[in-house]
């Protein structure tokens, strides 16, 4: 996963007229989601190199049980930060909608197969990041 860093910057090319009373840009929620999701990328990026460092280290070694449910979800946060940079980039090559327009769900979730994640923009079931240990959560 790369980040583009000229989107980080700001402001950006959709800085919108004005600043707030602290001096601070205004840009569009199109923008700001946007930004966001580079950092959710950079962030899954070191969270996958933390995974195989992790590897890398226990390889050859027993596991506790409460150290093999640390592990899982190590790989279920790493799951989800991609998983929501997904449904992020998803809502943002949408047609800029107003913040009270609605959006498909099932156009949000394409390419998400993390269940937690479907099921929160569902609404059917809002994520507790607990699984037992050996759960596969996919919808």
């Amino acid at each position: 996963m790369e980040t583009d860093s000229a989107t980080m910057r700001a402001p950006g090319p959709h800085t919108t007229p004005g600043a707030t009373p602290d001096g601070t840009p205004n840009i569009t929620m199109h923008e700001a989601v946007a930004r966001m999701a580079c950092l959710l990328d950079a962030a899954c990026e070191d969270l996958v190199h933390a995974q195989q460092a992790v590897e890398t280290c226990v390889r050859g070694l027993a596991l506790s049980d409460a150290d093999m449910s640390s592990l899982q979800k190590l790989d279920v946060a790493t799951q989800t930060v991609a998983a929501v940079t997904t449904v992020l980039r998803n809502l943002i090559s949408l047609p800029h909608p107003g913040p009270a327009d609605g959006v498909s769900v099932a156009g949000l979730y394409d390419g998400v197969t993390l269940g937690a994640v479907v099921r929160a923009l569902k609404g059917t079931h809002a994520p507790d990041g607990s699984l037992p240990a050996g759960t596969i959560d996919l919808f």
